[in-house]
């Protein structure tokens, strides 16, 4: 592996300075992207080496200094000077100010792109000087107040800087130059940024901008429920979403055409993944934005919160030399997880893997990931065929969607490949009857496929104010429960804190039914038994339901009723 591989610029400087090894610069790199942690917090939290000896390394580099930021006296008006969304952004703290420049505390690498970003958000030259990690954090919040007030107090800021926006004079929806130097401004930058950071912050999965008649929203997805913050006026709705497309490197001048790309930046110090989706609509183009931060997905099955029997059924499968192995659930349930997940576990050096995804979500090291592209004529079709050429011995399919993709999974299993997949359908059981209806000969998938796993994700009751309560008899009826079944537990919900933004839920968990194909399921599938019957079976041999699973967890005291109903 060679130096140009590597991104992260604390790895690249230790490589420089023959501080670190090729091997360990490999090794380190494998776990930043296993864990999504930056090479530098790696580093100190495994005491390579400390804090203060890398800001020392980093800073004799720079040709600049440590300072104790703690120490150091900050008049008002330089720490007016820098935005509390550019502070938070970017993790920095003015310390010093000349007319024409300004000097920045940060602890980590400023690479030269975001030295561009901050040179024109702030409008001056930049130099910087090296603090310690929390004393940055700290000091951000004491200067900048709480990060609840971040937005709100933008939006009041960007008021001011709205005529600027309207002085480019964008004439018409038309006018591309125009529209690209509104899409370039400080106020909307800056204002793009913002969201970002909040999104991120609040642990957001997706974020949506919304054009109507009269207004222009912004939400986010949290823990799958959708949130509204403040909106900004109905005029900047054309140039954030531009901006937005610059970002991902669309075309901004196409706006009767869907379109997909791809943003990847630094938030807070955190490296994430934006994927991007325009659609036109009556009244503009709505974005959503996919968030895909690596320091809160962890790959790794132990962290998918499988019952004991369902991990080690699922971990003896995915083992297998040859077979089908599918994880059902509808959007947004976590099958792309549990997938790589699966994958990230048997991906070593004797085992060639393969990904057909529509886009790729994750980069795995060690896995060749093949994004599939309708429009230039790269089709699930065309990348599975291909497959088969390149002697794999797993294959993943992003999701099997018709007959054809379902047809090579079936030769790829049968030439003697482990295949993976997803499909959208309500249980486990409901997997084998789509793939009748696909018109899949059942003799295919009995002597193909090897299990299914069936899953969705519930909220979490929030910890901070979990609140116990005695179920009621409509309650226990609503999940065929008997107070037999309850015995003295006690169930239990959020009454609402700061901490989960007075929703009750913070976090979410996954629950699951493990359908494996043994012998009396292969006979049910050859005589085309419907859904209910094979689910029926496959209880009889000891699958625990979806629903069962869900009331271990509202028992466990981790869910709530609602969310349990809503679910299964």
């Amino acid at each position: 592996m060679t130096e140009a591989t590597y991104t992260d610029p604390v790895l690249l400087l230790l490589i420089e300075q023959k501080m670190v090894s090729v091997e360990q610069a490999a090794l380190l790199n494998e776990e930043s992207a296993k864990s999504g942690k930056t090479v530098r917090s790696i580093l100190i939290d495994q005491e390579h080496i400390t804090e203060d000896q890398l800001l020392e390394i980093m800073a004799e580099y720079h040709g600049s200094k440590v300072i104790n930021l703690p120490a150091t006296d900050i008049p008002v008006d330089v720490i007016h000077r820098v935005p509390a969304s550019v502070a938070r952004m970017y993790n920095v703290v003015p310390v010093t100010m000349s007319p024409n420049s300004i000097e920045l505390a940060t602890y980590d690498m400023i690479s030269p792109q975001i030295m561009d970003e901050l040179m024109f958000v702030l409008t001056c030259d930049i130099s910087y000087v090296f603090a310690r990690e929390e004393d940055i954090k700290r000091s951000i919040n004491q200067f900048y107040g709480d990060d609840s007030d971040a937005v709100n107090d933008m939006l009041s800021a960007l008021e001011s800087e709205i005529e600027e926006v309207d002085a480019l004079a964008i004439r018409d929806e038309d006018d591309q130059k125009g529209l690209e130097e509104a899409a370039g401004s400080r106020p909307v930058i800056r204002f793009v940024n913002l969201v970002l950071y909040q999104a991120v912050n609040d642990r957001a999965s997706d974020i949506h901008f919304e054009p109507f008649e009269k207004e222009f929203k912004i939400r986010y997805r949290v823990d799958g429920a959708l949130y509204e913050m403040a909106p900004p006026p109905k005029r900047l709705a054309l140039p954030l979403i531009s901006r937005i497309k610059v970002m991902s490197g669309l075309n901004i001048a196409e706006r009767r055409l869907p379109q997909d790309g791809r943003i990847q930046l630094t938030i807070g110090g955190r490296q994430i993944d934006l994927r991007v989706s325009t659609l036109p609509t009556q009244f503009g183009e709505s974005v959503v934005l996919r968030v895909l931060d690596r320091s809160v997905v962890s790959l790794e099955i132990e962290n998918l919160g499988m019952p004991d029997d369902i991990y080690q059924s699922f971990t003896r499968d995915i083992k297998q030399p040859n077979g089908i192995i599918i994880v059902t659930g509808p959007t947004g349930s976590g099958k792309t997880t549990t997938l790589y997940s699966g994958l990230r576990r048997i991906n070593t050096i004797e085992t060639k893997i393969l990904t057909a995804e529509e886009p790729v979500e994750y980069d795995i090291e060690g896995i060749m990931q093949v994004p599939i592209n309708d429009i230039a004529g790269n089709t699930f079709g065309i990348v599975l065929r291909a497959f088969l050429r390149q002697d794999p011995d797993v294959i993943m399919i992003g999701e099997i969607r018709d007959l054809e993709t379902a047809q090579i999974a079936v030769q790829a299993s049968l030439t003697g490949h482990l295949v993976f997949s997803t499909l959208h359908t309500n249980d486990a059981a409901g997997a084998i009857t789509r793939l009748i209806d696909m018109d899949v000969e059942p003799y295919l998938i009995s002597s193909t496929l090897e299990a299914v796993l069936g899953q969705r994700l519930v909220r979490k009751v929030c910890e901070n104010c979990k609140t116990p309560i005695k179920p009621t008899e409509e309650m226990l009826h609503s999940l065929g429960l008997s107070e037999k079944d309850v015995e003295d537990r006690e169930f239990y919900f959020g009454q609402g804190c700061s901490f989960c933004n007075e929703t009750g839920y913070h976090g979410r968990k996954g629950i699951y039914e493990y359908l494996s194909v043994t012998e009396p399921i292969k006979q049910l599938i050859d005589q085309r038994q419907p859904t209910l019957v094979i689910r029926d079976k496959a209880v009889e041999l000891g699958m625990r339901t979806m629903r069962e699973d869900g009331i271990r967890n509202l028992l466990d005291g981790y869910t709530t009723v609602e969310e349990i109903i809503k679910y299964t």
